[in-house]
């Protein structure tokens, strides 16, 4: 019965006010550009971005695959919808502030510009580079549905995503006829096989939005054999490759593949993160060809990527100084017994057994150099700047390996010096770059890196291999990626419980628990920086990790445990330095959670099964409190079922 009646609440607070929010991804793939004279337009789920350009600078000039628009200083950037809009929160990258959107009406207080208009003129203080933009619209207002991807050519079929208000219903068209409550409702991505305009209108308790278009052009590429047939196309024809290909690395927007033909560089934000070393690209897929470098390239729009359903060994091409020169572009290599002989910024130098004759290099992928007294087996991607070849590196394997037996060992080494572990270490919180491990001494560190594998807490890893270094005032691992494989499941770390007062810096990294706290949030820190308060004294919790998050319903009358991580910071000045919590987990106190209440309201519902989807879509978890239904340590769609099944009485 507690169910039902949860259930009937929520559909009867349905039916009051509501505000539109439209989050607006602020890159190339998700927003299309229109030139209008020197000037940008783009216009998304019915809101408009007018941009007026600064000198020779246009949002469009970081590419089609940027993950962010740069707005330059001076420039006008007009935002409008047809209703009034409200709010608007920029999400920028870090040092460059979002208050530099100067607005002719409302105000823009760090970063969230409030007011009631449906045009707002912004004339930007200084550069802003701008992620996400996240619009409300008045009370009442229905967004107007959007499309992913966007419209425009693609070869072969494809499928489109509609996207909704959430709570309302999508009617869409197929036969370039607007949508009535009468059309077929969607719910469900429409796979496209020929040329079509998609049309879309969203209906929430009576209200209809504006009806969306999109028209999805689909061509037939041409087909070429292997990598050495798209290399000798023209530049920007699209065409697929209709034999398998295999990674030899992949980092970011830059994934290279190599065949029995040739190497290839595929470079675009789509498939960052797709593959990883030695996985096998299914036949089929395809891009558009250019060339970077005097080496081929293959870009956005891309199509045909399937997941891999097969890994292989990869080995390096072996070279040496003297036949570095006769290497081809992105070719995966070694150069064995080298050492770092010049370092400039960015600019390397390797050179072989004292050897006068050296090969340039770059530090492409920005990694920690390591001991530059040390030989190494450097593995790289070749790559050329000007016309003269050089290399990316990609690993520095120590020719005469240092072992350390534990993390206090690491760390009385010298900065930068590699060094493998002789004993095993457990994982104890992965996420993104941020991994941390806990050794047999129980010391604990974080290891900061781009990993091919991914952990859970208990798992245990062997013969990993890295360097120290300090980065804002914490000591952190840098790894020797290569030497962090699979894991073999163990036993999970659990947090230290501790009051506030006795956490002190040198538990930097480690594990704790702190229980009973108020959590207050601090004005201007942008939704990162908290005060966590337990009956003891405070400090400062910040919101490091991506999947953890405050949201706007958060219940700051309540009381909570948090587990996490302690860490340490040291502003650039100097002038502030603190102890900061970062929480890995955020528990509201009141008993036991329920089974299934990933909300923490108390009751199982459905708004529980929309905040794991919503997560799990749209990475939104402001929400979530209680989300690992499942206890394996991620949020998948077998937290989805095991609510689903609780709602259902199983």
């Amino acid at each position: 019965m507690k169910k039902i009646l949860s259930l009937v609440m929520l559909a009867l607070l349905s039916i009051g006010a509501w505000a539109s929010e439209i989050t607006l991804n602020m890159n190339n793939v998700d927003l299309t550009w229109t030139a209008t004279g020197d000037d940008q337009t783009t216009t998304s789920q019915g809101i408009t971005i007018y941009y007026a350009k600064a000198g020779s600078n246009t949002p469009t000039s970081q590419g089609l695959t940027a993950n962010h628009i740069r707005f330059y200083k001076s420039s006008t950037v007009k935002i409008s919808a047809a209703s009034p809009i409200t709010k608007i929160v920029f999400t920028a990258v870090s040092g460059y502030d979002a208050a530099n959107f100067t607005p002719d009406v409302g105000t823009n207080t760090a970063g969230t510009w409030t007011g009631s208009a449906t045009e707002i003129t912004f004339t930007m203080a200084a550069q802003v580079r701008v992620s996400k933009m996240v619009v409300t619209l008045e009370d009442g207002t229905v967004a107007t549905p959007y499309f992913s991807p966007a419209e425009g050519t693609y070869y072969g079929p494809t499928d489109v995503t509609i996207h909704g208000q959430e709570g309302a219903t999508v009617y869409y068209t197929l036969d370039g006829t607007n949508p009535t409550t009468s059309s077929a409702v969607y719910s469900a991505p429409i796979t496209i096989s020929q040329t079509t305009t998609v049309k879309a209108m969203a209906v929430l308790n009576g209200n209809n939005s504006a009806v969306a278009t999109a028209t999805y052009t689909i061509e037939t590429a041409q087909s070429v054999a292997n990598i050495a047939a798209f290399a000798a196309l023209a530049d920007n024809a699209n065409a697929s490759i209709s034999n398998p290909v295999v990674v030899t690395y992949a980092n970011g927007i830059n994934t290279y593949v190599k065949d029995a033909t040739g190497f290839l560089c595929i470079y675009g934000n789509d498939l960052s993160g797709k593959y990883s070393q030695g996985d096998v690209i299914p036949a089929g897929f395809g891009g558009l060809k250019t060339t970077y470098n005097n080496g081929p390239e293959m870009k956005f729009p891309f199509f045909g990527f399937q997941d891999a359903t097969e890994t292989q060994a990869v080995e390096a091409d072996e070279v040496t100084v003297a036949n570095f020169g006769n290497c081809a572009m992105w070719q995966y290599v070694v150069l064995k017994n080298a050492q770092i002989t010049y370092h400039n910024g960015k600019y390397l130098g390797f050179r072989v057994d004292n050897s006068t004759d050296s090969v340039a290099g770059y530090n492409q992928f920005n990694l920690t150099l390591p001991d530059l007294d040390a030989t190494y087996d450097i593995y790289g991607i070749v790559t050329s700047y000007q016309g003269n070849i050089q290399m990316y590196p990609i690993e520095f394997i120590d020719t005469n390996p240092t072992t350390v037996a534990s993390i206090a060992e690491l760390l009385a080494l010298e900065t930068g010096k590699n060094a493998t572990f002789t004993t095993p270490v457990t994982a104890v919180y992965h996420s993104g770059k941020q991994l941390y491990i806990k050794d047999n001494n129980d010391d604990f560190m974080l290891v900061y890196g781009s990993l091919s594998n991914t952990y859970n807490n208990g798992d245990v890893l062997n013969d990993i291999a890295g360097n120290w270094t300090v980065y804002n005032g914490l000591t952190e691992m840098i790894p020797v990626t290569a030497t962090f494989g699979e894991a073999t499941p163990g036993t999970p770390v659990e947090p230290v419980l501790i009051p506030i007062e006795e956490i002190d810096q040198s538990m930097i990294h480690h594990y704790l628990r702190i229980e009973a706290c108020s959590i207050d949030s601090i004005e201007g820190s942008n939704g990162r920086n908290y005060t966590l308060t337990d009956e003891t004294g405070d400090m400062i919790m910040r919101m490091n990790f991506s999947e953890i998050t405050i949201g706007d319903d958060f219940d700051y009358d309540a009381t909570y445990n948090v587990e996490g991580f302690l860490a340490y910071y040291k502003s650039s000045n100097g002038e502030t330095e603190q102890l900061q919590f970062y929480p890995n987990l955020i528990e509201k106190v009141g008993g036991d959670l329920v089974p299934g209440d990933v909300d923490g309201d108390g009751f199982v519902t459905a708004a529980d099964v929309t905040a794991l989807y919503n997560w799990m879509l749209n990475n939104d978890n402001s929400a979530l409190v209680n989300p690992d239904q499942d206890g394996d340590g991620n949020i998948t769609a077998g937290d989805v079922t095991a609510v689903y099944n609780i709602l259902i009485g199983n």
